[in-house]
């Protein structure tokens, strides 16, 4: 056979996979994007948000590798976007979060424990599960552990385990997370900053479809956000982190960015402290800063003295399984 009869069969065979792959993704087979996004959307109209959002999410791990300009993945993305905010909606209506069964017979304030201090709340805060609903968690309350928080749009808070080597965290601006122990929480949506005193500290942190175990020798604090593919973002902001996953680890320094996937981690990228600590909500609305302000502007300093540059780019969210948005900064925006 001749070197174009050879190259005209390698291109059929080719064109017949690529068909095949295609034929796949767009099937109604059980295991076909289309058909999880059609099962999802169905559960998603019915409430199942949390069903909804798991084959959601299956959806999009198949077609990660297909282009983002692909109408189904960009659908699949648009629904995943649409269930998440129904999903936090249906927490709070009419002001006052949605009614319990009768059936969930939940335990009344006086037995709630004091776990963490709330030492900063703005805004609307609302907690539920396990003791009765607290529609507006305020400064200088308790809330004890297994409590679920949603903080809309317009709120923030601030907790600290009562536990000297426990977790502090801070959430603003539409977020929703779960208090599973005074080193555990679990991330359902938002952006976190979360805070370990003391030595050989650690915290376990979850979130849709991720999770990881954090530990350093000594204190530390990180920058963590949900991402639309339901991975994290992760900022170390103080100390020499270790994260691990069931099967990955990584070292993060601060001032380094990673991205938690179902895959394992992101390469890292390094992110200007000094600019993170003037325009990041988590550091800035709340009217007293975190008690590691004057080391976390030292470590600012030592970045800048390291890279002896500026930094012209901002990360943003994490919509597939492996890449994530990049922004390049003008100079007038910097």
């Amino acid at each position: 056979m001749s070197e174009s009869g050879r190259l005209s069969a390698r291109f059929f065979r080719l064109l017949c996979l690529l068909a095949l792959f295609a034929g796949s993704l767009f099937s109604n087979s059980p295991n076909s994007p289309k058909f999880l996004l059609e099962e999802g959307v169905r559960l998603a109209e019915n409430e199942q948000f949390q069903e909804a959002l798991k084959l959601l999410n299956q959806a999009m791990g198949i077609l990660r590798q297909v282009p983002a300009n692909d109408p189904l993945r960009i659908e699949v993305e648009k629904q995943i976007r649409i269930t998440k905010g129904r999903f936090l909606v249906t927490r709070y209506r009419g002001g006052k979060l949605a009614e319990l069964p009768k059936t969930m017979q939940l335990m009344p304030l006086s037995k709630e424990p004091g776990d963490f201090f709330v030492s900063q709340a703005f805004g609307s805060v609302l907690a539920r599960e396990i003791w009765e609903r607290r529609d507006q968690l305020r400064t200088n309350q308790t809330i004890g552990v297994g409590r679920r928080v949603t903080v809309l749009p317009n709120g923030g808070v601030e907790l600290n385990s009562n536990n000297a080597s426990g977790l502090s965290l801070r959430a603003v601006q539409a977020a929703s997370f779960d208090l599973k122990g005074l080193n555990e929480v679990d991330l359902h949506s938002g952006s976190y900053v979360l805070h370990v005193m003391g030595e050989d500290s650690k915290v376990f942190v979850r979130s849709p479809l991720s999770e990881m175990r954090i530990r350093s020798d000594d204190s530390f604090a990180i920058m963590v956000g949900i991402t639309t593919n339901g991975g994290m973002k992760v900022i170390c902001l103080l100390g020499k982190i270790s994260i691990k996953t069931k099967n990955f680890s990584e070292t993060l320094l601060p001032g380094e960015l990673t991205f938690a996937l179902p895959e394992g981690f992101s390469r890292k990228m390094n992110v200007e402290l000094s600019t993170l600590m003037v325009t990041a909500n988590l550091l800035t609305v709340f009217e007293d800063p975190p008690p590691y302000m004057k080391k976390l502007r030292q470590q600012a300093m030592l970045q800048a003295m390291r890279t002896n540059k500026r930094f012209r780019t901002v990360v943003g969210d994490v919509k597939g399984n492996e890449n994530f948005e990049l922004k390049v900064l003008r100079e007038e925006e910097r």
